[in-house]
């Protein structure tokens, strides 16, 4: 069930909510709701973002053992056993060599030294301080290789399992005069994480050796692994970029979908306020919108912040109190954002509102070239023009402007609290608390985390630029349909009259009533001539019996029922209707006709699409063609290049007046309606296509009802009653005979308008 709006203290809509709605990303998060059925191809797309995002890490961490390759004497693979076994004895242990100094013991070469503890070190109760450093001579009870000894034991105390204690010997304050002052101690060796039981086991397969040239081959096979990692990654953003361009296309074709359908159920009076180019505008600049806010929000705003997250993650591993104190500019980053994205958003939806107003103005001008080029109205058009989209590129220059200044300004305050990390990190050197490579390190893990960042905050603008668009686009969605309520019942063909009851109407808008208090009935079979000068309401008033609109004032009765309790479908199908500007489609002719019947049309369509299956409209171009002979449209089809299949342009610009009528008259009688209401419209039609189609016209009309809004005498003379109307009320109904007898007004508008002098027939040229 739909939730009533809220309402303030008074009764009023309360437009709050509204307003909330606008400033949060509600509209865009309507948007990721449609993404929903094209989840088999996003969950992919986000494994294969997530695999990006942990090569991006792994890459980062992977600058800790090259390092410790270039530049540390031990090798990779001692580093790993030194490094778990200072992690499970909570202490920090040093390899020397005979040239190291003096603290090394003869028999150990290169040596294992443990200068200090960590205050949660289990041997710190068991080994006195002032024992320090000490020489550890032996892990548990295995004997050691002779020259290889330091290796072993670190990597005894990285491969040990975990037990209630391990005996450890060593030799107090590692002095060689002090030999054969060995001692032993037993001690649990703490758990270690997973990534460096992965690192033990990576490890095993480098050289341990000290020598340059075994160096030299673990670097290359560590920048090989690093290599493969982003090639994983590479094949990864691949995939998953694709993915997600596929999901945001599918998505938008979606939500266009559901758009195509709202408009098409859209009332004719939303059409009258709003025009096309509004719609037009939805379906073109917003939905680009929002399917770049789409890939932004599935690529980027899951990849950058894992890979934030993923580089923090090691950051915190390697020193979380310099990661944390490192961290204290991110709340000033999130505010940046957020006031940055405010503005993009207001501005973005003047844009896009502004790419409304130049498709109207361009539609106009373009539609009216001739009119333009008559009247010499270029310089007007082009200034009016201009000014909409001067306006425009204010928007878009406030758009780019703020997106130009935020990645500065980032990188600024990035550098500077970078810059005093660096120098917190340089004094953590100085002091022997952190090592160079830590050190190294940490710097390209902020710099690492930066980058992603920076990006997020232009994210946050694209976001807010397809929030407002999402905004427009479902503000159409969410219209209310042109619909039957739920009780309405199927209107049954007319078989007694028509009668228009007290009938009024007005425009949205308007000064005053398009059709004021009309009453008068119809009955079927009957023609009825309208007539009355423009502006009269006779368009109008026909609109109201078709339900274009309802009247505010009055009821049309079917039957004795009235049209608004009836079902829209069952209504409309009774009428074939020819508007006085002939509309053709951009489409084939044989098309054009068939849109009469549309499931007709839809067969018609299929052939061409799939000629290898069956095809089920039997007699279909035979209907067609009948259709356009009876219309007198073959005779000019058959003259086309391909003849039915000739497709007649963009708002049938291959066609003249005359010709334009004919088909439309041709799609009404292939409808075959009981009702039809024509439209007279001979201004652009010579006297043998005037004649034609009055002729088509006779023949189709009989035994129906006619509606005819009569232009001139030769069409009003075979009606069977003239309504005169002007100023939306009907002022006189009759014969032509009794009208000019009696109606001095229908006297004058015969005189004026109806009766036309033979000489001015043709004035448009042949058909």
């Amino acid at each position: 069930m739909k939730l009533a709006p809220p309402t303030s203290a008074d009764g009023r809509p309360d437009d709050r909510h509204a307003r909330h709605k606008a400033k949060s990303l509600h509209h865009f998060f309507r948007v990721l709701r449609h993404t929903r059925p094209h989840r088999r191809l996003l969950v992919p797309a986000i494994a294969c973002i997530i695999i990006v995002a942990m090569s991006y890490s792994a890459s980062i961490a992977a600058i800790l053992p090259v390092l410790q390759a270039i530049i540390r004497p031990e090798g990779v693979p001692t580093w790993v056993y030194r490094t778990i076994a200072e992690r499970r004895l909570k202490a920090d242990l040093a390899v020397f060599t005979r040239d190291d100094g003096e603290t090394v013991h003869p028999s150990f070469d290169p040596a294992v030294i443990l200068w200090r503890f960590h205050d949660d070190s289990p041997l710190k109760t068991l080994v006195r301080s002032s024992e320090l450093p000490i020489l550890i001579t032996q892990v548990g009870d295995a004997a050691m290789d002779e020259g290889r000894v330091a290796s072993h034991i670190l990597r005894s105390l990285a491969d040990r399992p975990e037990e209630d204690a391990t005996r450890i010997t060593y030799v107090p304050r590692a002095r060689a005069s002090q030999a054969d002052a060995a001692r032993s101690v037993e001690t649990p060796l703490r758990h270690v994480g997973a990534a460096w039981r992965m690192a033990r086991w990576a490890a095993a397969k480098l050289p341990e050796s000290r020598d340059a040239r075994d160096k030299l081959k673990a670097l290359a096979m560590i920048l090989a692994g690093m290599f493969t990692i982003q090639l994983i990654g590479g094949s990864a953003r691949f995939a998953g970029e694709y993915l997600i361009a596929v999901v945001a296309g599918r998505t938008l074709v979606g939500i266009r979908r559901q758009m195509y359908r709202k408009v098409l159920r859209l009332p004719v009076s939303f059409f009258a306020r709003h025009g096309t180019s509004d719609v037009m505008s939805r379906f073109v600049q917003d939905s680009q919108a929002i399917y770049r806010g789409l890939t932004y929000i599935f690529s980027q705003s899951i990849r950058e912040p894992l890979k934030a997250i993923g580089v923090f993650g090691v950051a915190l591993y390697l020193n979380w109190r310099i990661t944390l104190t490192a961290a204290i500019g991110a709340p000033v980053a999130i505010l940046i954002i957020r006031a940055f994205g405010r503005r993009i958003r207001k501005r973005s939806r003047r844009l896009l509102e502004g790419y409304s107003r130049m498709l109207t103005a361009l539609e106009g001008a373009l539609l009216g070239i001739r009119v333009v080029k008559g009247y010499g109205g270029e310089s007007y058009e082009r200034r009016h023009l201009y000014a909409v989209d001067w306006h425009m590129f204010r928007q878009q220059a406030g758009i780019e402007k703020i997106d130009a200044l935020t990645s500065p300004l980032f990188e600024v305050l990035g550098y500077f609290f970078g810059a005093l990390v660096t120098l917190y990190f340089a004094n953590q050197v100085m002091t022997h608390r952190l090592d160079a490579e830590e050190f190294m390190l940490m710097v390209v893990c902020l710099g690492a985390m930066f980058d992603p960042v920076r990006k997020l905050s232009n994210f946050y603008n694209r976001i807010q630029q397809a929030n407002a668009a999402a905004e427009r686009v479902f503000e159409l969605i969410d219209m209310p349909d042109e619909k039957s309520s739920a009780a309405a019942r199927a209107l049954p063909p007319l078989s007694n009259a028509i009668e228009f009851r007290n009938v009024t109407f007005a425009y949205p808008g308007a000064n005053r009533p398009a059709v004021v208090d009309v009453s008068f009935t119809v009955q079927r079979g009957e023609r009825i001539a309208i007539v009355g000068p423009n502006g009269s309401g006779k368009t109008t008033l026909l609109s109201l019996l078709m339900r274009f609109f309802d009247p505010i004032e009055g009821a049309i009765l079917f039957d004795g029922v009235d049209i608004r309790t009836a079902s829209l479908n069952s209504l409309r199908a009774q009428f074939g209707l020819v508007t006085q500007d002939a509309v053709v489609f951009a489409d084939t002719v044989a098309n054009n006709i068939a849109y009469g019947d549309p499931p007709l049309l839809w067969k018609l369509n299929l052939r061409k699409r799939r000629p290898d299956r069956p095809y089920a409209a039997q007699n279909g171009d035979a209907r067609v063609i009948s259709a356009a002979r009876a219309a007198y449209a073959d005779e000019f089809i058959s003259r086309m290049p391909q003849g039915y299949d000739t497709h007649v342009g963009e708002h049938g610009a291959t066609l003249s007046g005359g010709q334009k009528q004919r088909l439309a008259i041709a799609r009404a009688i292939l409808a075959n309606a009981p009702i039809l209401i024509f439209d007279e419209a001979t201004s652009q039609i010579d006297s043998d296509s005037e004649q034609k189609i009055h002729d088509a016209l006779e023949r189709f009309m009989v035994d129906r009802t006619a509606f005819i809004i009569a232009h001139r005498f030769s069409t009003i003379q075979t009606a069977d009653r003239i309504i005169v109307m002007d100023q939306g009320r009907i002022i006189a109904a009759g014969s032509h005979a009794e009208l000019l007898a009696s109606c001095a007004f229908y006297r004058t508008l015969f005189e004026t308008q109806l009766q036309r002098p033979e000489s001015s027939r043709g004035a448009a040229g042949p058909v």
